[in-house]
């Protein structure tokens, strides 16, 4: 019997007023492509109530959903994490993390 798969959650949380906006990839690899993890962080951006919220502390969230794993990355400006480059980069940085602490590959369910 093969396990259901969780997948990864990626989430942005705005620390200023404790907002999350957050979803779900089953097929988190597709957040390799650096458009694709851009246009998911600026999606989750577009999801908080930033107004007046520019700067202070914006947290970016990779979770495997399967194991418990996550891994988050502090972000001092909404600007910084606005930036498609930065974005995309932090994105494939957190999962690598992420998928650095899962120890049995059997047991993988992700997809990679």
């Amino acid at each position: 019997m093969t396990p259901e798969n969780k997948g990864y959650s990626l989430a942005v949380s705005n620390r200023n007023n404790n907002e999350t906006a957050s979803k779900v990839y089953l097929k988190p690899m597709s957040l390799y492509i650096p458009d694709i993890a851009a246009q998911a962080v600026a999606e989750l951006v577009s999801g908080l109530s930033t107004a007046g919220n520019d700067s202070g502390k914006f947290i970016l969230t990779v979770t495997n959903n399967n194991n418990g794993v996550s891994v988050d990355k502090d972000f001092t400006s909404l600007e910084e994490l606005k930036d498609p480059l930065s974005a995309a980069d932090s994105v494939k940085e957190l999962i690598n993390i992420v998928r650095g602490y899962e120890s049995d590959e059997e047991t993988n369910v992700c997809g990679w």
